[in-house]
């Protein structure tokens, strides 16, 4: 794993269209391999297992989720760049709260405010090809 210096040390340079299109064909492949085609396997399994209740598919059930753990994993490392498969390294992740009020109108008629709580995570990453910095924004409801 590569340390904070390491990352710092990371130059941005410029990639050719052609490299960009072969990033992408990769990276669509990859995706489809270790991501797609093992989520359908394993809910195809999980529905065989609750029917049938036979414990010697828990096996593949394991080996096809560790498999679609790694490509999830991958796949959101995905630089939006330079297309790159697995070549974003997280450098810094912040999460910030806040309420934010929201006005709706109930049955009766009346305007109510309704405060509503959001979790913030921002993380920020470094493409080790590109050298690009890319910041990731996700906004979920508490």
């Amino acid at each position: 794993m590569k340390s904070l210096k390491d990352v710092k040390k990371i130059k941005e340079r410029e990639i050719s269209k052609k490299e960009i299109e072969e990033n992408e064909k990769i990276s669509k492949r990859n995706k489809l391999y270790l991501y797609t085609i093992p989520l359908i396997i394993i809910i195809l399994l999980v529905i065989i297992y609750i029917a049938t209740s036979i414990n010697y598919l828990l096996i593949p059930f394991a080996i096809f989720f560790l498999i679609f753990l790694f490509g999830m994993d991958s796949n959101q490392r995905t630089c939006k760049e330079c297309k790159k498969w697995n070549s974003i390294i997280w450098i810094d992740n912040k999460v910030i709260l806040k309420t934010t009020s929201k006005q709706k109108k109930n049955l009766i008629g009346k305007s109510v405010t309704k405060k509503i709580k959001e979790k913030v995570t921002t993380s920020t990453g470094k493409c080790t090809n590109c050298g690009k910095e890319i910041t990731v924004e996700k906004i979920r409801k508490i």
